[in-house]
């Protein structure tokens, strides 16, 4: 078998991987034991060394590191903003939803009835008081005018030959109470003369048929005065028949004008006018279409003003009272306008329980609709107050914090607190700014502010930034103004 090995080693490449002795293997063959010396501590020795090494390092870094870095550096300070608390006023209030409804919106109507003619208006066009919107066609009314014009006419004719009549009828009784004067005269000398041949006669200086011819005259002449008079009664009964005659004309005249003025009138239905100034809705009619006085035209809305409707509830309408102010919201809950609470209904709504109020308010632009439903805050009091922005408010333990601001001195901190990334100095100076932490007692929230009822003044500043990085007693300083 050596021999069978030692020919195969022969046979071997020069730079062939050497064979294994012949004796490895062999469990009856004792091997030579290998030499021990310093080796067989290096592994210990390695491990010892990387195991102390690490500790080391850590040491290094954690302790010994920054005790020399911070050994040669001068106390941080963090950088603040500061400010103000805000001295406001407080409102209690509430809000509600609310309907807005136009104190001047009216639909069309006609008040006659005939085809549309022409419509001088579209839909959504602003329109002034007293425009023509919508023309009826008006040629009957125009000839019923007409005809109670000429019967006016008519009339005043009959009133004036009345008046003629009158004016005859007065000069013929002039005439006969002249005619009445000369027969009452002729009357008196008849009788005189009747008297004086009486005597003539009763002396004998006068015949009996004188005599009876001188009374046959004065009964003639007393005859022509009665009927004279008679005449004269008559006359003044004509006048008073031409009188009622002109009385009875006049009414006539009377009437006929008022059928005109009746008729004029009516014609001007027939021109449907803008009651008010205001925005045209949509337009239902057309040029064409036969309307009555049940048609509905158009209807006009004016919303430079409008009215807003609440409901109150009844926890709160004991509270209510005219002249309350009244904020209208936006989306936002932004304040719009303000006005005063105009009325307050008597009653109670049995459905919901609730009181109605209404406020009244502008609306430049037409930024608001009729029929739009808003949202509006009623202000029931007011106070002053202190407002901090909610972020400069923390909350720790469940009670709420601020940090103010103030000297180190007035502080009452016995010791400063360590910042980030420095070690507290060992010595402060008295006017050195640090973070008070101020328990405080917060109110109602308006808008990102909060109100702060106790544990806060007006002339307190406090930190409005890095609030999360602020302690107790911690050195700060205020941030530098942005550059220009």
């Amino acid at each position: 078998m050596n021999l069978e090995g030692t020919s195969k080693n022969r046979n071997t490449p020069p730079f062939h991987e050497p064979i294994d002795p012949p004796h490895v293997g062999d469990p009856n063959h004792d091997p030579q034991p290998p030499r021990k010396g310093w080796r067989r501590f290096l592994v210990p020795a390695l491990i010892s060394l990387a195991v102390l090494g690490g500790i080391g390092w850590v040491v290094f870094n954690r302790i010994i590191l920054p005790i020399i870095i911070f050994s040669g550096m001068k106390p941080q300070f963090t950088q603040v903003d500061l400010s103000n608390p805000k001295t406001a006023s407080i409102a209690d209030s509430s809000d509600y939803a609310a309907n807005l409804d136009s104190r001047q919106s009216v639909t069309l109507q006609p008040r006659v009835s005939g085809q549309v003619s022409a419509i001088y208006v579209k839909a959504g066009e602003r329109v002034e008081a007293g425009a023509p919107i919508v023309q009826i066609d008006a040629a009957q009314q125009r000839a019923q005018v007409a005809s109670r014009d000429a019967a006016v006419e008519s009339a005043a004719a009959d009133i004036s030959v009345a008046q003629s009549d009158v004016a005859s009828a007065r000069e013929t009784l002039r005439s006969l109470q002249a005619k009445r004067a000369a027969n009452l005269s002729d009357v008196q000398f008849n009788e005189g003369e009747y008297k004086r041949y009486q005597d003539l006669y009763a002396q004998g200086a006068s015949s009996k048929q004188v005599l009876d011819q001188r009374l046959n005259a004065v009964q003639t002449a007393r005859a022509t005065l009665r009927q004279t008079e008679a005449d004269i009664q008559a006359q003044r009964s004509a006048i008073a028949r031409t009188q009622a005659t002109v009385a009875k004309n006049q009414r006539a005249l009377q009437q006929a004008q008022a059928n005109v003025s009746e008729g004029e009138a009516e014609l001007q239905y027939y021109t449907i006018k803008a009651p008010f100034a205001g925005v045209v809705g949509n337009i239902p009619i057309k040029v064409g279409d036969f309307v009555d006085n049940t048609s509905q035209m158009l209807r006009i809305t004016q919303n430079e003003r409008l009215e807003v409707q609440m409901q109150i509830p009844l926890d709160r309408a004991g509270a209510l009272r005219l002249g309350l102010p009244v904020q209208l919201l936006n989306e936002q809950a932004k304040v719009i306008q303000t006005g005063k609470l105009s009325f307050i209904a008597p009653d109670v709504d049995s459905s919901t329980q609730s009181v109605q109020a209404k406020a009244v308010f502008n609306n430049p632009g037409n930024q608001l609709r009729t029929s739009q439903f808003a949202r509006v805050r009623v202000i029931w009091s007011a106070r002053p107050g202190v407002l901090v922005p909610t972020t400069a408010i923390s909350r720790l333990g469940g009670k709420d914090f601020v940090f103010v601001a103030t000297t180190y001195k007035e502080s009452g901190c016995k010791a400063p607190a360590a910042g980030q990334g420095a070690p507290p100095p060992k010595e402060v100076a008295p006017d050195q700014l640090v973070a008070a932490q101020k328990a405080v007692k917060l109110g109602r929230i308006v808008g990102n502010d909060q109100e702060v009822q106790e544990g806060l003044s007006g002339r307190d500043r406090i930190a409005t930034s890095g609030i999360l990085n602020l302690q107790n007693c911690l050195l700060i300083q205020e941030a530098a103004a942005p550059p220009k």
